[in-house]
């Protein structure tokens, strides 16, 4: 065999086994972790939005933080206060996928403006597993000065306001929970 024969040989296998063997089929692509998250955060934010009683306050008492004086041991606050929540009409945030809520938290016949955004529990992007969501809930008073009444530095004393939590709630359901993640308030139970 000569070296043409050989070359047309070895062109013509080569033709054939490509012929032969059908072209693998791409993988669909596999979702991101960004786009896991917003998947889950789309799912609970409608379930957020509107009027809730703070049925259930778990207050444990950690030394550590700062704790107001009318509160020395661990209790149970019951219809605490209510809290009014909408999605904000002009997002503070610029990443896509992070529900953002505005409201009122009431206490004691006062009305504090507050605002949160929704983070996705990496738990529950990368195992299924945990809590939905997590955020911070804080204070919203317009930009300048502003006076701290004592019921509002209370609220912050007990760690409910300038606290993360993380977020249970579920279509249908006229309850949400909160669980506080560093200070004083373990659980937090609305109501409808």
């Amino acid at each position: 065999m000569n070296g043409k024969q050989l070359l047309g040989l070895l062109l013509a296998a080569g033709l054939s086994t490509q012929c032969s063997s059908s072209p693998a089929e791409d993988p669909a692509p596999k979702p991101t972790y960004d786009e896991l998250g917003a998947a889950i955060l789309k799912e609970v934010a409608p379930q957020v939005a509107g009027r809730w009683v703070l049925d259930e306050v778990h207050y444990q008492r950690r030394p550590l933080f700062q704790y107001p004086p009318s509160l020395p041991r661990d209790t149970v606050l019951y219809q605490f206060a209510t809290l009014t929540v909408a999605p904000v009409q002009v997002p503070r945030s610029s990443r896509a996928g992070r529900p953002e809520f505005e409201g009122q938290l009431t206490y004691r016949s006062k009305t504090y403006p507050i605002y949160f955004s929704l983070n996705a529990s990496p738990g529950r992007v990368m195992q299924q597993q945990g809590p939905p969501a997590y955020f911070l809930l804080e204070y919203n008073f317009p930009v300048g000065s502003h006076q701290t009444e004592p019921e509002e530095q209370f609220l912050q004393d007990i760690g409910l306001v300038g606290e993360n939590f993380s977020l249970e709630a579920e279509a249908g359901q006229l309850t949400m929970r909160w669980q506080g993640l560093n200070r004083h308030l373990k659980t937090i139970v609305f109501r409808r």
